[in-house]
């Protein structure tokens, strides 16, 4: 039972660390993008916390930019680690991620919560290794 625990917490390490490095790729440029994806990430755990991951999802779905790259990477987590929260019905409709998460059962949404968070944490972690903020900041002067 260990063992699937570590095996599971690496892949979503694994996951973050991708996922967070492609991102920093895809904004090698744009430093600016960086620093607001690696605040948003930061902030994101304490919004769920006081928000819940509904309202917090939606929120990050409705800004566009670095808010709706953080909520894709999540969506996507979620739906391939967890595929049996999606109904059979709607695994043909391709419905946003948020639609799904709005119509799961109280238990299925604090299982997604709580592993949302623990990818948070991992994908804080990366970005705060990643991307420099002092290094960036003086680059833009």
């Amino acid at each position: 039972m260990a063992q699937k625990i570590r095996a599971i917490a690496n892949a979503r390490a694994a996951y973050a660390f991708e996922k967070v490095k492609g991102f920093v790729k895809k904004a090698e440029k744009e430093p600016q993008k960086q620093r607001e994806y690696r605040s948003y990430l930061k902030k994101m755990p304490a919004m769920v916390q006081v928000n819940g991951l509904g309202e917090t999802l939606a929120f990050y779905y409705a800004k566009g930019g670095a808010y709706r790259e953080i909520y894709e990477q999540i969506a996507e987590w979620i739906q391939k680690k967890m595929p049996f929260l999606i109904d059979e019905g709607n695994k043909g409709d391709k419905k946003d991620f948020i639609e799904i998460l709005v119509n799961m059962t109280s238990p299925e949404y604090r299982l997604v919560t709580m592993e949302v968070l623990a990818l948070l944490n991992w994908m804080h972690r990366f970005a705060e290794g990643m991307i420099d903020v002092k290094e960036s900041a003086q680059q833009e002067q």
